[in-house]
């Protein structure tokens, strides 16, 4: 079964990664390791889908609604990312897709 990594991380699509962060360590301490270990897996499973920028990309364009078209998820893309440095390794990977 495939999990919203949202819905477990307990945030909107449109959060920032600050936010995503922030709630992503509210849970870590809510659920360490220890003593919750499945619930933490799905949590660092979660996180580290929205904290990769090829993934996140390809959640939101694969996972689009009818309202949305290829300009607007580009448009948003763009804000989303002004400002944001992406690794060498991802824009290289980027190309080969």
């Amino acid at each position: 079964m495939i999990i919203d990594p949202y819905e477990v991380l307990g945030v909107g699509p449109q959060a920032t990664p600050d936010e995503i962060r922030q709630r992503y360590l509210t849970l870590v301490r809510e659920f360490p390791p220890e003593r919750e270990p499945q619930r933490f897996a799905q949590v660092r499973e979660a996180y580290d889908q929205l904290r990769d920028p090829v993934t996140s990309l390809a959640r939101r364009l694969l996972n689009t609604t009818a309202i949305d078209t290829f300009d607007t998820l580009l448009a948003a893309e763009r804000q989303r990312q002004r400002g944001r440095r992406l690794p060498t390794s991802v824009l290289l990977s980027l190309a080969e897709i």
